[in-house]
């Protein structure tokens, strides 16, 4: 599997030496904008379902049944309402990123601030896909946490100095691998549990029905999936180096479907799990042992490529997102200058390195990747759609409301005293967008009648 990835990976890397600085970060940041459907649809599906997406959905069914789907269920219907919704105009956007696009639409303030915390966002979420490929390598070979660590950021670091058009065309790769190791589990989980009818009778009541979370839960994670593509730098620049608007709408929908597909098939990896190991307390470890102790001994390398696949593509996705917009949004900006290839290389390395050193001392980056996710997706989905949708905000309005959105988003959600009783259950995303729409639109008609009245 490694040695096809990155030799697809070293093939795709190939520079033009006669390209001129521009012609180069075109090449690196949006693959010449030449992106067709196949690497579109391949390439957002593997970038989004990652290491931890695929070990935690399996522990989350071993917990709660086949409800647990949900954690990668509810990106489908994002994915489909982000393809027919917004695709189009990320396509035509004029830009590398969207901290790009809202510094050219607002201001430069606003520019710095967003790509600020989307780099933040974006090294720990890094940092949690080293560490869940070195933990399955660890429990599966017995390797040193260390050495996993180093072994992931190794790869992840090779495949992602070649630009964009190299993670595309890995994450092709890997999309392969991840389907077909993922479905062949399913199987190979029914023949140990003695066939999905005698698994199925050894469950608890309920445990195959959608709805044991209720009907907020799943509404709350659709509605942060579709906050967090819609801004995410991974999905929009693929959107925006599609080479036309139906490649970059047929992108989202193929990865729309192939969750609806996958979701299913984690689902009954999990409830398989739960008949074959009860008693598990760190879900984590489900996957992991299930590989260790019922697939077969030729097998449970399939199950580690699945893993690593997962982890790889979103790894190398997220790295080259990071390098993108700190190239893009803060070195360009301050050097007055295109930066070539090689700062777009050291860029990737500084960036993986600092990623690998978090993975080393912090247990915590879980929450750091929520918080930093949820309030820098909030605080730029107001002013992204108002732009793009020709509304005529004001500068001012924008970067009061982004650091209005992130205080009391950040205040509703850890100082519960402050919420009313009547909006307790009401999630920090959605107040966050009430309070960013309602600033923005009071503070630009304030604004845009003064100055009506000083022309008069």
């Amino acid at each position: 599997m490694l040695v096809a990835v990155i030799a697809t990976g070293i093939v795709s890397g190939r520079r033009d030496k006669n390209a001129s600085p521009d012609e180069e970060g075109r090449e690196f940041f949006l693959a010449g904008k030449g992106i067709n459907k196949l690497q579109a649809g391949f390439s957002m599906a593997a970038t989004d379902f990652g290491g931890s997406g695929l070990i935690g959905a399996i522990g989350y069914c071993y917990v709660a049944g086949m409800s647990g789907i949900w954690l990668n269920l509810a990106a489908a219907p994002a994915f489909f309402i982000i393809g027919v919704l917004l695709a189009r105009l990320f396509n035509c956007m004029d830009c590398a990123t969207l901290p790009e696009y809202l510094g050219k639409r607002y201001s430069m303030a606003v520019r710095y601030i967003e790509c600020f915390m989307h780099l933040c966002t974006n090294i720990a979420s890094l940092a949690v896909q080293f560490t869940v490929s070195c933990a399955v390598l660890n429990t599966i070979t017995g390797i040193s946490m260390n050495l996993s660590l180093a072994i992931s950021m190794a790869i992840v670091l090779i495949l992602t100095s070649g630009g964009l058009r190299t993670v595309v065309n890995t994450d092709s790769v890997l999309f392969v691998i991840i389907v077909c190791s993922v479905l062949m589990a399913v199987p190979i989980c029914f023949n140990v549990g003695g066939g999905y009818a005698n698994i199925v009778s050894q469950l608890p009541d309920g445990f195959m029905r959608l709805d044991q979370l209720g009907w907020w839960t799943p509404v709350s994670w659709i509605l942060l999936c579709s906050l967090g593509y819609s801004t995410n730098q991974i999905y929009i620049q693929r959107m925006i180096a599609a080479r036309d608007k139906g490649t970059a709408v047929f992108g989202t929908l193929f990865t729309a479907g192939f969750y609806i597909i996958i979701s299913v098939a984690l689902g009954l990896i999990g409830i398989s799990a739960y008949c074959l190991m009860p008693g598990i307390e760190d879900t984590n470890t489900v996957f992991p042992q299930l590989l260790v102790g019922y697939f077969p001994r030729g097998m449970i390398g399939l199950g580690l490529a699945a893993v690593f696949a997962a982890t790889i593509s979103t790894g190398t996705s997220i790295l080259h997102s990071a390098a993108t917009l700190f190239v893009n949004d803060i070195w360009t900006p301050l050097a007055k200058r295109p930066a070539g290839t090689a700062i777009s290389r050291l860029t990737v390395v500084v960036i993986a390195l600092f990623s690998l050193a978090i993975s080393f001392v912090s247990s915590d980056i879980v929450s750091v990747i929520y918080v930093g996710g949820l309030f820098y997706s909030v605080s730029a989905f107001m002013p992204m759609i108002l732009g793009l949708t020709g509304y005529p905000a004001t500068s001012r309005a924008v970067l009061i409301s982004i650091i209005a959105t992130v205080a009391c988003s950040l205040g509703w959600e850890y100082l519960p005293a402050i919420r009313p009783a009547f909006m307790a259950n009401v999630p920090s995303n959605v107040v966050g967008l009430v309070i960013s729409l309602v600033l923005i639109i009071v503070i630009s008609k304030v604004e845009q009648r003064g100055d009506a009245t000083v022309r008069l």
